[in-house]
C-alpha cells in the first residue's frame, strides 16, 4: 500500500483561510462601491426636465440571497414636491405611455456601464482581499 505525504503547504493554507474569512466583507464593500458607481451613471442620465429625478437616485443597502448572492439595488427613491414617486416618473420616462414616447435612459445607461461597474467590484474586492 502507498502512503502519501504532504509538507510545505501550511502557509498556503493560512493564506486561503485568512481570504475565506475575509471574502464576505470584501463582497459587500466591492458590491456597494459598484452600486455607487452605478448609481451615479444614472444621476448623470436622468433627464433634467424630471427636476429631482436624478438626485433620488440611490444604491441601496447591500443584501444576500443564495440565489442572487450579493446585490444591492439601484434606483430612483422617494418622491417630488406633488407627491410622485421618483421610480414612477422614471418608469414613465423609460417606457412611455400613450400620450407620451417612451425616452430610454435607465437600461441604455446600465448597459454602457457594465463594464466599468464589473471592473470596479472586481478592483474593491481584489483590494479588500489584499490581492490589487
Amino acid at each position: 500500500m502507498g502512503a502519501f505525504a504532504t509538507g510545505g503547504i501550511a502557509a498556503e493554507m493560512e493564506k486561503f483561510e485568512k481570504l475565506a474569512r475575509g471574502s464576505e466583507e470584501s463582497c459587500r464593500k466591492a458590491v456597494k462601491a459598484g452600486g455607487k458607481l452605478l448609481a451615479e451613471k444614472l444621476s448623470d442620465a436622468a433627464p433634467i426636465r424630471t427636476g429631482g429625478l436624478a438626485a433620488s437616485i440611490k444604491a441601496g443597502a447591500v443584501k444576500y440571497s443564495a440565489a442572487d448572492g450579493y446585490y444591492c439595488e439601484v434606483a430612483p427613491t422617494g418622491t417630488n414636491a406633488d407627491g410622485e414617486n421618483y421610480a414612477k416618473i422614471g418608469n414613465i420616462l423609460e417606457y412611455g405611455r400613450s400620450n407620451m414616447p417612451a425616452r430610454p435612459w435607465f437600461a441604455p445607461t446600465v448597459d454602457n456601464a457594465a463594464d466599468e461597474v464589473n471592473s470596479t467590484i472586481r478592483d474593491v474586492f481584489q483590494a479588500a482581499q489584499g490581492e490589487g
